[in-house]
């Protein structure tokens, strides 16, 4: 399942459509964010945790407007973690 502009929206409870180009920069950002870190050459869209941390930083991004790779959430961090550990196995 690919996360999508609906699906950020749903979760942070927004109903109107001005934001809704931010948030699609925001999450392909997030989406090449992700895979950069965990893998170039790998398909990360089969794993679970890929969906969530890209969910989890293109929220995060947009409730804070931050773009500073150093404020990166825990949970995306941990999330990245699980990915790479996952190729490696």
């Amino acid at each position: 399942m690919a996360v999508t502009v609906d699906d950020i929206k749903l979760s942070l409870r927004i109903d109107v459509t001005e934001d809704d180009s931010m948030i699609q920069s925001y999450l392909d950002a997030a989406k090449d964010y992700v895979q950069t870190a965990v893998s170039k050459n790998e398909d990360l869209t089969v794993y679970k945790q890929y969906d969530f941390a890209v969910s989890l930083l293109t929220q995060f991004w947009y409730q804070n407007r931050v773009t500073n790779m150093k404020q990166t959430p825990y949970q995306v961090v941990s999330m990245i973690q699980q990915l790479r550990g996952k190729i490696e196995d």
